[in-house]
């Protein structure tokens, strides 16, 4: 997925795409690791507009993940809907001059991402808008009771016999500090 800045110069272009997350090296990585698996496709629709140096990019992914939940590690399935917006400036032809008495944000502070080349290779950076969109503590339903402390025992499923502990047991230590 690479934008020829050339053409862009006169025209607006639509990126319509649908990969395997295979084809995104850092999704990869996660998926070895086990922490995601994709069941759909990773399918987007954007839009690339030239406006001076920068490109800004904006449009949506959809893909649908499988994660762990965060009480019971059971696997949830999560359908990703996002709205991409991304900008690009190019590096070309020297840095603008500081104006004294002005405090000027360099470009990373403005969110904006630096290009030298002749192409933008948008790969990583949808990737990156994958992982920021993925679920931070999943849940299989609200009223998951997750995994007894002691035993590991599914409190979703079982009943376990275990006491449920008087502190907690990274406070174990202090019970006995005077």
């Amino acid at each position: 997925m690479q934008i020829q800045i050339d053409k862009l110069k006169s025209a607006t272009r639509r990126i319509e795409f649908s990969e395997q997350a295979s084809e995104f090296p850092e999704l990869t990585v996660l998926v070895e690791q086990g922490r995601v698996e994709f069941l759909d496709l990773i399918s987007g629709q954007l839009e690339a507009v030239r406006a001076g140096d920068a490109i800004d990019i904006s449009g949506s992914l959809a893909t649908t993940v499988v994660v762990d939940c965060s009480r019971c590690l059971a696997k949830v399935t999560c359908p990703l809907e996002l709205q991409v917006s991304l900008s690009y400036v190019s590096t070309k032809g020297g840095d603008n001059e500081e104006i004294v008495d002005e405090v000027e944000l360099d470009r990373d502070e403005l969110g904006q991402i630096p290009f030298s080349e002749d192409t933008i290779d948008l790969v990583d950076d949808i990737a990156q808008e994958i992982v920021m969109a993925l679920p931070q503590q999943p849940l299989c339903s609200e009223g998951c009771l997750g995994l007894c402390p002691s035993c590991g025992c599914d409190l979703n499923n079982h009943t376990c016999d275990c006491e449920p502990p008087l502190l907690h047991p990274g406070l174990a230590a202090l019970k006995d500090f005077k």
